[in-house]
């Protein structure tokens, strides 16, 4: 998205070098449709920025619904483990307290995960959203395969 903007910021730009110089020796009508020319890039640039600005909200959203959900899984498997807890044997009991923490460090993870979704970062999003994708990825793999 990044490249999107700047190619439509350099095209404006490149617009209006060409057409700046070309407009002192035109005549006015000529300086009218260069203006206009600019304007137009103009509205055009914007219009982009809404679009990418739209764009990344949508995913940011989107982001967030699936921490959301993965949040809830994951409280869910914790109080099936407390409930496991008061009929285990003591060698269960290790065995689901290991579990249960192991979910509880995930779940904190997601939480300040959760708190920068919010961040205005325009830097570094595509990144952040790679992590996160690939850290709910592995709690949905290990809510599967040990839940039980």
């Amino acid at each position: 998205m990044k490249k999107y903007l700047f190619i439509a910021g350099l095209l404006a730009t490149c617009t209006t070098l060409f057409l700046l110089p070309a407009c002192s020796d035109s005549s006015e009508r000529d300086r009218q449709n260069a203006k206009e020319n600019v304007q137009d890039a103009k509205e055009d640039l914007k219009d982009a920025n809404r679009d990418m600005v739209d764009a990344m909200k949508a995913e940011r959203d989107e982001l967030s619904a699936k921490m959301e959900k993965a949040g809830r899984e994951i409280d869910a498997e914790i109080a099936e483990i407390d409930q496991n807890l008061d009929k285990a044997t003591a060698k269960e009991k290790v065995r689901w307290q290991e579990r249960r923490k192991k979910l509880a460090a995930q779940r904190d993870d997601l939480n300040a995960d959760m708190k920068r979704v919010g961040e205005d970062m325009k830097d570094g999003w595509s990144d952040f959203k790679t992590s996160v994708a690939n850290k709910l990825d592995r709690i949905s793999e290990d809510l599967k395969s040990d839940d039980k």
